[in-house]
């Protein structure tokens, strides 16, 4: 089989079962995309994980095998991703790109919930096997914007939302969350979704993962290296702050890019995003007084992020104020949970400290 790889509606390159055959357009491109890489290395990075129980769902409702091979993928879903502008069909096709992007509601319920009131069986539009990540969630177009919604326990809830409040009361450039609660109309029974406003605007930027500029080295002395010195401020605050709020889930899906999506130039690092396993969302955040933790090791045996960190590190009232304001919008937003925030605040501040007295 023979495939066009398109970016909007323009060909930027050409691959087939197997591997990119000819690239077009390079400025365009995936920055991972060489003649003869695997097909498969990008497209796995933009599919469903197939290990999400709703995702074998939606493959039912697709009419899809559980263990479909690439063309397969190809031919449902045309690695379309909500965030960005890529995708691919099949030499012999001529595809309307807005239309594969068209927002279909039963099979975001589907991905979401694992099942639709809907009865409609329409299979058009956006088919979510772009919805990277393991927890259930979907996107969906809400007042000509596009959300994504996310399913996690109480803990994974109260900690992301926690960690968005934190992060933009301190002025960082944190994708934007809110909490919204849903009571179905068939069983009276209430849903609580986190979600997110898409900050690519649509695709009017390309959001591009690290994963396509670094695989699946996450060190970040090996980042760094290779990373524009631009970009190095934004990308040690990040790793700063996830430090502070115990997240370990940043892997190179989750931090990327954004792209200018008329020139394919980098215009900065994409907002902050995905802490639904920080904080208390795995366990107690802890820090020793005298060794710290895994974040606070890591960081400190960088001298670049020592350096990055010592001229832009936030005052301690700072971190103060924003703990408070987090903890305060929190409670609100889950009124009837009698969560211990002191776990929080008392963990940021000693991890502040540490640094403090270290960096």
């Amino acid at each position: 089989m023979q495939y066009r790889i398109m970016h909007k509606n323009a060909v930027i390159a050409l691959a087939d079962d197997e591997r990119i055959t000819e690239i077009i357009v390079s400025a365009l491109c995936p920055a991972c995309f060489v003649i003869g890489m695997p097909l498969s290395r990008w497209l796995d990075d933009r599919m469903v994980d197939i290990h999400r129980s709703h995702s074998r769902r939606l493959f039912k409702a697709l009419r899809m095998r559980s263990n479909a091979d690439i063309s397969e993928l190809i031919a449902v879903g045309h690695g379309v991703s909500i965030t960005d502008n890529w995708w691919i069909q099949r030499d012999d096709e001529n595809l309307d790109y807005q239309t594969l992007k068209q927002y279909n509601e039963e099979l975001a319920d589907i991905a979401l919930f694992g099942a639709s009131e809907s009865q409609k069986n329409d299979l058009s539009g956006y088919r979510e096997l772009g919805t990277v990540g393991s927890f259930e969630k979907a996107w969906r177009f809400l007042n000509r914007k596009w959300y994504m919604y996310k399913q996690g326990s109480t803990r994974e809830l109260i900690s992301e939302y926690y960690a968005y409040l934190f992060l933009k009361t301190m002025g960082v450039c944190v994708a934007e969350y809110q909490i919204q609660r849903t009571i179905s109309d068939t069983t009276g029974l209430e849903s609580v979704c986190i979600i997110t406003e898409d900050f690519s605007d649509n695709a009017a930027f390309d959001f591009e993962p690290f994963c396509n500029y670094f695989s699946d080295r996450e060190e970040p002395a090996y980042i760094l290296e290779r990373l524009p010195e631009s970009q190095h401020q934004s990308y040690v605050m990040m790793l700063f702050y996830d430090a502070l709020l115990f997240n370990g889930d940043r892997h190179n899906q989750n931090v990327g890019f954004l792209r200018s999506s008329e020139t394919g130039e980098i215009l900065g690092l994409a907002p902050y995003f995905d802490y639904n396993l920080s904080l208390a969302a795995t366990g107690i955040p802890r820090i020793d007084a005298e060794k710290g933790n895994v974040f606070t090791r890591d960081f400190l045996e960088n001298a670049v992020c020592c350096r990055i960190l010592k001229e832009h590190m936030p005052d301690r009232d700072q971190i103060q104020q924003a703990i408070s304001k987090a903890t305060a919008g929190t409670k609100e937003s889950f009124p009837n949970e009698p969560f211990r925030y002191r776990l929080f605040e008392e963990y940021i501040l000693q991890t502040y400290d540490y640094f403090a007295d270290h960096i």
